[in-house]
């Protein structure tokens, strides 16, 4: 008999990279959880989006590859969040990411608890921690989650957020104990 397929959550920032190409649904931690999916695991986005056409569309491209979305957050106020990327004249790229999107004010909740105490592994960074109502929330899922849960930190060095590294390493480092 086949085990349960795992439970793996990207926690943290869904966004559209605006990139000169096109718009690209992204975020390390939306990422993390759509590839666990590829390989059987059932991958689940807990974010934040705006109740705008950028939010819609992030519905329709999840539910078309098959993630569900019932722990993404509706922001009636705030913007789904995006990052204009611009290429250099040697293709290196240089990012802007809009601040106060809406994944910038994800919020801790019962569903998301419950969520927390069954996730198998939850990948996390250290961008979406930018704001201290995210960053609260993110570390009251990690400190839901089982002691046995696999956590994977992102960190997103090239967009600051040392107080948020030292955060999240301090959490993984008690749930090790």
């Amino acid at each position: 008999m086949n085990a349960p397929p795992a439970i793996v959550v990207g926690l943290g920032e869904i966004l559209w990279d605006l990139l000169p190409s096109g718009r690209q649904l992204g975020g390390a931690p939306a990422n993390f959880a759509y590839c666990s999916h590829l390989l059987g695991n059932r991958g689940i986005v807990a974010s934040r989006i705006g109740s705008d056409d950028l939010g819609n569309e992030v519905h329709r491209r999840l539910r078309q590859a098959g993630i569900g979305q019932d722990f993404l957050q509706a922001d009636p106020t705030h913007a789904t969040g995006t990052v204009n990327v611009e290429l250099d004249y040697q293709g290196q790229p240089s990012y802007d990411i809009t601040e106060g999107a809406a994944w910038d004010f994800m919020e801790w909740t019962d569903r998301w608890q419950v969520l927390a105490q069954s996730a198998d592994a939850v990948c996390f960074g250290s961008l979406a921690q930018r704001s201290p109502g995210s960053r609260a929330t993110i570390l009251s899922f990690l400190e839901a989650t089982r002691h046995d849960a696999m956590r994977v930190f992102e960190t997103a060095v090239l967009f600051g957020g040392g107080d948020s590294v030292v955060a999240a390493a301090s959490k993984c480092r008690e749930a090790e104990s």
